[in-house]
C-alpha cells in the first residue's frame, strides 16, 4: 500500500517560538546584525532537533477507483484486514500467528496492487466480500473463546476448529494475490517471444529449430564410426476455504 510521509508542524513552531523568545528576552539583542545572525542561527537548529524528534507520521494512502461505491467497498475490506493485525498481537499462540502473518502479508499486497491498477478490483471481489469478513469474524469469535474463562469441551473443539480453518484461509489469501498477475504473467511471455522473434530476424540469436538441428548432427557425429565421419544419418474436520474464479 502506497504511503504518504506527513511532516510534523511542531520544528517550525519551535524555531518560531525560539524568535518570539528572544524578543521577550532581549529585544535589543535583536537589533543589532550579530544579534540576529546568532539567533537565526538558534533557530535553524531549533528547527533540526525538533525534526529529529518530531519526524511526522507516515499514512495510508486511499485507493480511488473512480466509482464511490467501490472505494467504499475497498475501505470497508482494508480495516477488516487491520482488524486481523490486532487480532495477531492479541493471540500469543504462535501457529495461528504464522498463518495471520500470512494472511496479512498477502492482503497487504493485493491492496497495494489495486493502489497501482484499482482497475483489477473484479479480481478480488470474492477475497473482499467473502475469505476477509469470514476470517475476520472467526478471529473475533477465537478471542471470546480464548478470553473464557473456563474452557469445556465444547470451547476447546470450536477453538480447535478454527485454529485449523486458518491453514486454508492464508492459502485463499495467497492464492487471491497471485491470481492478480496472471494477466502480467501473459504480457510478460508475449513481449519475450516479439524479442525472441525480432533477435532471430536480426541474425542475433539462432532460431530452437537451428539449435535442435546443430544438436542433433553432433550427437550423430560421435556416434557414427570412424571410418563414416563425413555421412550424417538420416512424462478432524476443518472449515475448508476454496477459490473459485477469481
Amino acid at each position: 500500500m502506497k504511503k504518504v510521509h506527513i511532516k510534523s508542524a511542531i520544528p517550525i513552531y519551535l524555531a518560531a517560538a525560539l524568535w518570539l523568545l528572544m524578543g521577550l528576552i532581549a529585544p535589543k539583542f535583536l537589533m543589532k546584525l550579530p544579534g540576529l545572525l546568532v539567533t537565526a542561527v538558534l533557530s535553524v537548529a531549533a528547527y533540526f532537533v525538533g525534526s529529529k524528534l518530531f519526524p511526522g507520521r507516515e499514512v495510508e494512502q486511499q485507493i480511488t477507483t473512480g466509482d464511490a461505491a467501490v472505494d467504499r467497498e475497498i475501505a470497508a475490506a482494508r480495516e477488516k484486514l487491520e482488524n486481523l493485525r490486532k487480532a495477531n498481537e492479541a493471540i500469543p499462540d504462535p501457529e495461528i500467528s504464522a498463518n495471520l502473518d500470512r494472511m496479512y502479508k498477502a492482503g497487504t499486497q493485493i491492496f497495494k496492487e489495486l493502489n497501482r491498477d484499482p482497475k483489477k478490483v473484479a479480481l478480488v471481489r470474492r477475497f473482499m466480500n467473502y475469505y476477509l469478513p469470514t476470517s475476520e469474524k472467526l478471529m473475533e469469535q477465537y478471542q471470546v473463546l480464548m478470553n473464557a474463562d473456563t474452557k469445556g469441551e465444547n470451547i476447546t473443539s470450536a477453538m480447535g476448529t478454527i485454529e485449523r480453518s486458518l491453514g486454508f484461509a492464508a492459502n485463499a489469501f495467497e492464492k487471491c494475490a497471485d491470481n492478480l498477475y496472471k494477466d502480467d504473467e501473459m504480457d510478460i511471455d508475449a513481449e519475450i517471444k516479439v524479442m525472441q522473434t525480432m533477435l532471430t530476424g536480426d541474425n542475433l540469436i539462432k532460431t530452437d529449430m537451428n539449435s535442435i538441428r546443430e544438436t542433433s548432427g553432433a550427437a550423430a557425429a560421435q556416434s557414427a564410426p570412424a571410418e563414416q565421419e563425413d555421412e550424417l544419418p538420416a512424462t478432524k474436520d476443518g472449515i475448508k476455504l476454496t477459490l473459485g474464479g477469481h
